[in-house]
């Protein structure tokens, strides 16, 4: 049974010129041809929903009706994600707070959504096979601060590092002729999308102390990383990488074969 909405409660934004809510329209105003899926969650997640509020599939589904949302978790997921790589929006799910359902999600950002009165962004994204192969080539690990996929970071352990991607040449839109060198795997956190959403940021003066500790030789390291914007994965860490992604039984394999590598 759908769940009711009361439609009265929302601000001018939310409706249609014939007084209909964003996320219950079934074309575009004006056009005979069907409104988008993602449309018209952007719309349900603004105004329904809202920056700090979570919510589960099966809401969106009762909102917007179940013929909407498809069962497809693949084709769902790729909606999401037109949200956070065209539409500007940061949705964490239990991957980023270990505190959410597993069928819950969390925004962080608002971006573009329909009633905003501004056009739709162009799409900037890469495909689905160079968004793989780029993963497989950084192996699943920010290339900026270099956090592997799912790995806690150290100053916020209750969130966990999710992936995304982001453009080699600062400021250059990718196009048909998009290629695998124009594209970088990038943690959310580094993300230039996302670096505004930080909590409670680090400053100079707390970082200096640690840099100054360092031996020579790896402030050198580090003072060519902060020149190339980059930081290089060793075999060692593309190993780690990898044996993260393996199944829970495979995984067990590994720590029992790598128990006899080093201690015998």
């Amino acid at each position: 049974m759908a769940a009711e909405f009361d439609d009265s409660d929302y601000p001018p934004e939310a409706y249609t010129a014939d007084g209909v809510p964003w996320w219950r329209v079934e074309t575009e105003p004006g056009k005979k041809r069907g409104l988008g899926a993602e449309q018209k969650i952007t719309a349900y997640l603004r105004f329904c929903v809202g920056k700090g509020g979570t919510f589960t599939i099966r809401q969106l589904r009762q909102a917007l009706g179940s013929e909407t949302i498809p069962d497809d978790a693949e084709h769902l997921n790729r909606r999401m994600r037109e949200l956070r790589t065209r539409d500007g929006w940061i949705i964490n799910s239990q991957k980023d707070e270990a505190a959410l359902d597993q069928d819950q999600y969390r925004i962080v950002k608002i971006g573009w959504y329909l009633g905003s009165g501004l056009a739709r962004p162009k799409k900037d994204a890469p495909s689905d096979m160079i968004r793989r192969r780029m993963l497989e080539r950084d192996n699943y690990t920010c290339v900026i601060c270099g956090i592997p996929s799912g790995e806690s970071y150290p100053d916020m352990p209750s969130k966990r590092a999710r992936m995304t991607w982001g453009h080699r040449v600062p400021g250059k839109r990718l196009g048909r002729d998009t290629t695998l060198d124009d594209v970088q795997t990038e943690c959310a956190r580094c993300n230039e999308t996302a670096r505004d959403e930080l909590f409670d940021p680090v400053t100079l003066p707390e970082v200096l102390p640690t840099i100054r500790n360092l031996p020579r030789r790896e402030k050198a390291l580090l003072l060519q990383w902060l020149r190339d914007g980059r930081r290089p994965t060793s075999l060692l860490d593309q190993a780690y990488a990898n044996a993260r992604r393996l199944s829970g039984q495979e995984r067990a394999e590994l720590l029992s074969r790598l128990t006899t590598m080093v201690e015998h």
